[in-house]
């Protein structure tokens, strides 16, 4: 009889991908929807996590979007939305190798002029009058004790209490144009969706999926895309386009 996977079972096999993850000592290319990436060594590798090309491919960007995203890693998803059509995209890590790793891509890219990286805790390098067609962070899936010390490569894949996940969904309409929408990579098979589904109605906002995949890891997992909207009319100070 096949055993039954754990919550525990998935959280110990990204940890086991993590750690294999580590054995990378120089920085090395990587190829994503045609396009060749850099990945440094301690920054989220979409060569052993591959929910990156499915997010990359599949969040809506727009010509002419101002885009944010949490969390680039390598930067992937940032220099699909500029090629997607983005006229600015600020990416903020919390890691400053991936910052680095960002900067970098980028630079290879040839879209220094389109792409700023910061480095910050989610929303703490932005001004206030910074507004954003889109808003997309690739989640950091798996719940684990609040009290747990994390290095700068696990907050890309566990988030202690789901303090950064709470904060994100709460926070991230502050920085929305009048019609604006934010959006979250998640896994429900990796993480807690019922957290994230009562973050999402304190904040006052509604939840949808509009992709998903399967996929597999250390396990067979499904990865999702999903779109946050205001459940309220935004307020004329919000609704004002602010340009970066």
């Amino acid at each position: 009889m096949k055993k039954r996977l754990t919550y525990n079972s998935y959280l110990g096999g990204t940890k086991q991908v993590l750690e294999t993850s580590r054995v990378e000592k120089e920085k090395y290319f990587v190829e994503i929807l045609g396009k060749k990436f850099i990945v440094h060594p301690n920054v989220f590798s979409p060569k052993y996590f591959h929910d990156t090309e499915f997010f990359a491919a599949n969040l809506p960007v727009h010509k002419h979007d101002c885009v944010l995203e949490i969390g680039p890693g390598t930067g992937v998803i940032s220099i699909e939305a500029a090629y997607k059509g983005a006229c600015r995209v600020i990416a903020i890590d919390i890691n400053p190798t991936a910052v680095k790793n960002t900067q970098e891509n980028v630079a290879l890219h040839h879209l220094g002029k389109i792409i700023a990286v910061r480095k910050g805790d989610l929303f703490k390098a932005l001004s206030t009058d910074e507004k954003f067609d889109v808003i997309f962070w690739n989640t950091p899936f798996g719940l684990i004790e609040n009290d747990t010390k994390i290095s700068d490569l696990e907050k890309a894949v566990f988030d202690p209490g789901y303090d950064a996940t709470e904060r994100f969904i709460k926070q991230a309409h502050r920085y929305l144009t009048g019609d604006g929408n934010i959006f979250i990579g998640f896994s429900s098979a990796l993480g807690r969706l019922d957290l994230v589904k009562k973050f999402v109605q304190e904040a006052n906002l509604s939840i949808k999926l509009i992709a998903e995949t399967k996929s597999r890891e250390t396990h067979p997992v499904r990865f999702e895309l999903y779109k946050l909207e205001r459940c309220w009319k935004p307020t004329q100070a919000e609704a004002v386009y602010q340009p970066l």
